[in-house]
């Protein structure tokens, strides 16, 4: 992929989102649940650098068919894979919740053992928002405040979609 290319979630990708069928890994799932058509390769390379080879994640993402690539040239027109607010893709709140999950996941590995356990209290919107800062600072120890803060953005951004 080029680096000016705008992955975009295909129908199969949003089933993916709540059937799990591909047994994706952690950081692999986190990438595909940020995946709206809106950021170029670049922008997710940079936003998630944290998480190694972001190249070969979208990679193996494009080649299960989870998700299209169009050029930067074409971002403006129609895309034959389905939008991100589809009817069968998962509702925010479980979406963020799961993001956040996966993305602790991956970047503490069992030292996220504890804020899972807090994070599977939480089934509202405004449960996800109120665990947000701890969230950021159990990343931002792990990962640096700055990647913390990104993903903590990643995560308001899903839920602010309703």
């Amino acid at each position: 992929m080029k680096p000016n290319d705008v992955p975009v979630k295909t129908d199969a990708g949003n089933r993916e989102l709540s059937l799990r069928a591909h047994k994706l890994s952690p950081r692999v799932r986190s990438l595909l649940i940020v995946i709206h058509g809106t950021e170029t390769v670049a922008e997710l390379s940079h936003s998630f650098q944290a998480f190694g080879d972001v190249g070969a994640s979208l990679n193996e993402l494009a080649g299960l068919g989870l998700i299209a690539v169009r050029e930067a040239s074409t971002a403006s027109a129609p895309v034959q894979v389905q939008a991100a607010n589809a009817p069968d893709i998962m509702p925010p709140a479980p979406q963020a919740k799961q993001f956040l999950n996966e993305t602790a996941v991956a970047v503490l590995g069992l030292r996220a053992f504890l804020f899972t356990l807090k994070l599977e209290h939480c089934y509202t919107v405004e449960e996800l928002r109120a665990i947000l800062p701890e969230y950021r600072r159990v990343v931002g120890k792990a990962k640096g405040e700055e990647f913390a803060a990104a993903m903590a953005a990643r995560a308001e951004a899903i839920l602010a979609r309703r």
